[in-house]
């Protein structure tokens, strides 16, 4: 991932949609273990067609790259909980 031309947003990783299944390519399933249930809510990447790609929290700390240096990230927390 890299910083947006403005250095404010990440950009997003670009999946090839080759070996994705129809649910995942949809977003209903984790890219990385197929999970359906419950549903995948961590944005990870994208499709080349700029649909939008998710994991399960337990695939995307693996998928997400490392933060570097003093960058410490804030908890995930789940909305309305």
């Amino acid at each position: 991932m890299n910083w947006g031309p403005a250095r404010t947003t990440h950009a997003m990783m670009t999946f090839d949609p080759e070996g994705l299944t129809r649910t995942q390519r949809e977003g209903d399933a984790c890219v990385a273990c197929h999970k359906k249930w419950p549903r995948p809510r961590i944005r990870i990447g994208r499709l080349p067609n700029d649909a939008a790609l998710f994991a399960c929290p337990e695939c995307a700390d693996a998928l997400l790259p490392q933060q570097q240096g003093n960058v410490r990230p804030f908890p995930r927390r789940v909305a309305f909980s």
